[in-house]
């Protein structure tokens, strides 16, 4: 509340009432991401816990609260829980240590496909938001990095869809499929003829 009031005090109400939509967002956005993936990795930590207490391996308990915790980290979560567990097995059993890779595998697999990502955005943006905040702020940059690419391609959306308003154009991505060129003189599109090189 003290925030609104400083921004509706010190900006115009138009502006004010958008920063306030575009901080609505954001906390959305922050706020389902990071829940939902704490969510589903307890789930993950649950399932890996029952399926190797199943199996009868060893360090059951330690492992799956492990691979639980690093499931948090979108994409390489699985990996940096996986390895290190699979080295804590090796010294038990090497049988022991190939199952436990193969259920890991299996149990990502259904991570992946069945609980599914809830972020909208196609493979390629996550992984580079992964590794582009990951390289930028390490651990917490791999956590936050896809709500965060979320966010700021929302902000540029808008400034878009701004500046094309502004020069009475259309909105729609679909307006400049096949576009070849928008005439000069009369703003009137040219689009593509199929077969023309």
């Amino acid at each position: 509340a003290q925030s609104k009031r400083i921004l509706y005090a010190l900006l115009p109400r138009r502006v004010a009432n958008e920063v306030v939509s575009e901080l609505r967002y954001v906390k959305w956005v922050f706020s389902s991401f990071i829940v939902g993936k704490i969510i589903d990795s307890v789930i993950i930590g649950i399932i890996c816990y029952i399926c190797m207490s199943f199996m009868k391996m060893p360090y059951a308990l330690l492992i799956s609260v492990f691979v639980g915790v690093t499931n948090v980290i979108p994409f390489f979560g699985p990996f940096v829980g996986a390895i290190p567990s699979a080295f804590i097995l090796l010294m038990v059993s090497p049988i022991t240590t190939l199952q436990f890779l193969i259920f890991i595998l299996v149990l990502q697999q259904f991570d992946g496909n069945i609980l599914g990502s809830t972020t909208g955005m196609s493979s390629f943006w996550v992984l580079f938001s992964i590794l582009f905040f990951g390289g930028l702020w390490g651990i917490v940059g791999m956590v936050v990095g896809i709500p965060t690419f979320a966010v700021l391609t929302r902000l540029s959306e808008r400034a878009l869809a701004h500046f094309l308003r502004r020069k009475k154009l259309p909105v729609a991505e679909e307006c400049y499929d096949n576009l070849e060129r928008i005439d000069e003189e009369d703003g009137s599109f040219r689009y593509e003829t199929k077969g023309k090189k």
